[in-house]
């Protein structure tokens, strides 16, 4: 992390006149609350030597100070931070660690890493912090290794990633270190840890731009992580974020790079491709632009692009690597003209029952316009709700479905197949391979001639997710994962496919 430019400017930015003044006035400044973001940018220059960069540099990406910012001052909220490898984000997390317990009296702090080595981490940088900064501020009563307990009552201390270690805690800071690596049912525990706490001395107050009298210390969580997989904890939490308006920051290794010097000639540099000349005009970081080049040469394109420019996640393991949401979301296929819908299904109760509306193009164009998605409900129930939708014809639709389906019901003797079709639907029950019908939707996504033959609106929002989170086993495996979320609109998606007129499939292994 970048140290600080000079001990003047440090004192300027207190409001001081000499470096004499920043020694006497150190202690009182140390545990004094920062009032603005200037003060607070001052104080992490000149207790830990850290210089957090304050600017942007690419489109939609926000500067790591304006984490520092959002996490520090109350009322905080909970926050995701997506940030690359070596992006500081461990490091920054640490130090506002730090501030919390320094500025925020009798408040407690958890460390959670991905994995105990993760969690580890971040406690080392906080205890050097605290071994820089803080040491005489120390209980000298506590012995634990993995405890921080200052004399103010304010405490950290780093858990190990279980479900133990996290339920019945109740803390104001949980802190979870790469997000990606976490058991989601950890994730989920960690949810209910935090509790707000009226605070009994002075605190860091957001009035440079709320205005609002502020007394308490808002319980808060932040997921801090590389977005690694489409499929990964990550997605999901990112995902939750934006359903509920939880901000995400995001920031690439531009925002952390050093200011690259002119003498470097742009045309022989491997970064122009993604700099396009923002490493001269904007860069002001801390990451030297020699170990973003050497790692660069180390990794492949698509690795460079995800753990280091945070562009998207990695799409290697990805059963549709092809999908593009830029491409194949769309409310309307243009100049199609009005189509034929049908329906397709996939029968579940446990898991999820799915339903898509298809619309039927001439030249094998397909538009999936609505979906219907749910578990716990019997066969009459979910016919009820497909009839609801505006979509759906009451007599004669062509319906393609699991050919499992055609089994009796345990309780009513009657299959769902024979259900629908009484119920006025022309059911199609084709068996075919999974790989078959898989082949056919990666043919309409992606055909190595002609147009895209498959589009999905935007209102699909569950169809969107599978299509990018479908993935094969990580430890291998011919057939893609099973995973109870994604495969069940994959699967009727796939049923519209192998019934379609015209479409033929293979001997082997049916489904």
């Amino acid at each position: 992390m970048g140290e600080s430019k000079t001990e003047i400017g440090n004192a300027a930015a207190f409001g001081l006149a000499s470096e004499g003044d920043l020694v006497r006035l150190a202690n009182e400044r140390l545990e004094r609350p920062c009032q603005t973001p200037e003060e607070l940018h001052a104080w992490l220059q000149f207790f830990l030597g850290i210089d957090v960069p304050t600017q942007a540099c690419c489109p939609e990406h926000d500067a790591p100070f304006e984490y520092m910012k959002a996490a520090y001052f109350e009322p905080a909220e909970d926050l995701v931070v997506w940030a690359p490898r070596q992006g500081g984000k461990t490091r920054l997390a640490a130090a506002l660690t730090l501030l919390d317990l320094l500025h925020k009296k009798g408040t407690q702090v958890r460390i959670l890493g991905g994995s105990l080595d993760q969690s580890l981490l971040m406690w080392e940088h906080l205890r050097e912090d605290v071994e820089r900064a803080a040491k005489d501020k120390l209980d000298p009563n506590v012995r634990d290794k993995q405890v921080i307990k200052l004399t103010n009552g304010s405490k950290a201390a780093v858990l190990a990633q279980s479900q133990k270690a996290v339920r019945g805690l109740r803390v104001q800071k949980l802190r979870c270190d790469e997000v990606e690596m976490f058991d989601k049912k950890v994730w989920d525990a960690a949810q209910l840890v935090t509790r707000s706490m009226k605070s009994q001395s002075a605190i860091p107050i957001r009035d440079f731009d709320r205005g609002a009298a502020q007394d308490t210390v808002r319980g808060t969580v932040e997921g801090i992580s590389t977005f690694h997989k489409p499929w990964g904890v990550m997605s999901k939490v990112i995902e939750n974020a934006r359903e509920k308006n939880i901000r995400v920051l995001k920031w690439c290794m531009f925002e952390v790079m050093e200011r690259c010097p002119q003498w470097r000639k742009c045309d022989e540099c491997d970064l122009e491709p993604y700099c396009h000349g923002v490493a001269k005009t904007r860069c002001n970081g801390f990451v030297a632009i020699d170990d973003v080049l050497i790692n660069q040469r180390r990794v492949s394109r698509e690795t460079f692009e995800t753990e280091v420019l945070c562009r998207r996640p990695n799409v290697s393991g990805a059963v549709f690597p092809h999908f593009d949401p830029k491409r194949h979301v769309k409310n309307d296929p243009w100049g199609k003209g009005p189509g034929e819908m049908r329906l397709a299904v996939d029968f579940g109760f446990r898991n999820p029952f799915v339903c898509l509306w298809v619309c039927c193009y001439a030249d094998n164009v397909v538009h999936v316009i609505d979906e219907y998605v749910q578990s716990g409900r019997v066969m009459h129930e979910h016919v009820e709700a497909m009839r609801a939708r505006e979509w759906t014809r009451p007599h004669d639709q062509i319906l393609s479905c699991d050919p499992a389906g055609a089994g009796a019901n345990d309780q009513t003797a009657e299959s769902n197949v024979a259900y629908l079709k009484r119920c006025g639907y022309r059911v199609r029950t084709k068996h075919s391979r999974i790989a078959e019908g898989i082949e056919m939707i990666r043919f309409a996504l992606c055909p190595a001639a002609g147009d895209t033959k498959l589009f999905v609106h935007h209102r699909c929002t569950k169809l969107i997710r599978a299509l990018q989170g479908y993935h094969y086993p990580e430890k291998g495996g011919e057939l893609p994962e099973k995973d109870g979320e994604h495969d069940h609109l994959i699967d009727a998606l796939r049923y519209h496919y192998v019934n379609r007129e015209g479409s033929r499939v293979k001997g082997g292994r049916m489904y």
